[in-house]
């Protein structure tokens, strides 16, 4: 009996897990057929919400390669912040009003990547630290004005450093462990995570294959809708 329900609760646990996911097609729709899949986007200036002022351009340095391996051609995101900045856009929220077709007229790219920083914090209490870094993700068609893909993820990272037994060492260590924490690799690895929600594109040998994946969570991507409208 002790057994059973044992088996009982794991069955549970199991199906609790699985509560609020979606396929990529049932989450996304529009990047299945009949609609048009986007061939290529346009990575616009982050939204900044973190206390980090120099987030959003260490980012880009994290964006394209995730998105290109899933397969789909990123506009050069250097480029891009460069003809944004010479126009005085430096931060995402200054062109949320625009037509999303603006960005097709001007860069033939037929959707948009909204990125926004809601975390890229350290928290330190004495012993305990970690490193945050969260972002929210949004494509949108420039043809439509429809929103293809958002997605909102989030990595901690404990930064505290192991127990020597003496608390003042382990006091500095933790500090200098935290202080020391390099962002970018934290950040690749919440793109890395967040595109495996994204259908494949076009130039990815499983491109079409990938409705069934059953890996979306619906909390996540209408978090993605929130923070950028916050």
């Amino acid at each position: 009996m002790r057994l059973t329900f044992l088996y009982y609760l794991l069955f549970v646990f199991l199906l609790q897990g699985c509560v609020g996911l979606e396929t990529k097609q049932e989450a996304f729709p529009l990047m299945y057929p009949p609609h048009e899949k986007p061939v290529s986007m346009v990575v616009v200036p982050a939204i900044n919400k973190s206390t980090a002022a120099d987030a959003a351009e260490l980012i880009n340095s994290t964006l394209t390669m995730p998105f290109a391996d899933n397969g789909y051609y990123v506009l050069p995101i250097s480029i891009v912040s460069n003809i944004f900045a010479r126009e005085g856009i430096i931060e995402g929220s200054q062109i949320l009003g625009l037509p999303a077709g603006v960005f097709n007229s001007n860069f033939g790219a037929d959707s948009v990547l909204y990125i926004t920083i809601n975390k890229w914090d350290t928290n330190y209490l004495v012993l305990a630290a970690n490193v945050t870094v969260g972002i929210s993700y949004v494509l949108v068609s420039t043809a439509t004005e429809e929103v293809l893909w958002s997605y909102d993820h989030q990595v901690v990272v404990d930064t505290a450093g192991d127990s020597s037994g003496f608390i003042l060492l382990d006091v500095v260590k933790t500090a200098v462990s935290t202080a020391m924490t390099d962002y970018i690799p934290i950040a690749r690895q919440v793109n890395s995570e967040a595109v495996t929600t994204l259908p494949f594109g076009k130039y990815h040998p499983n491109a079409g294959e990938d409705g069934e994946k059953k890996v979306v969570s619906k909390k996540a991507k209408d978090r993605g809708m929130s923070h950028m409208a916050d």
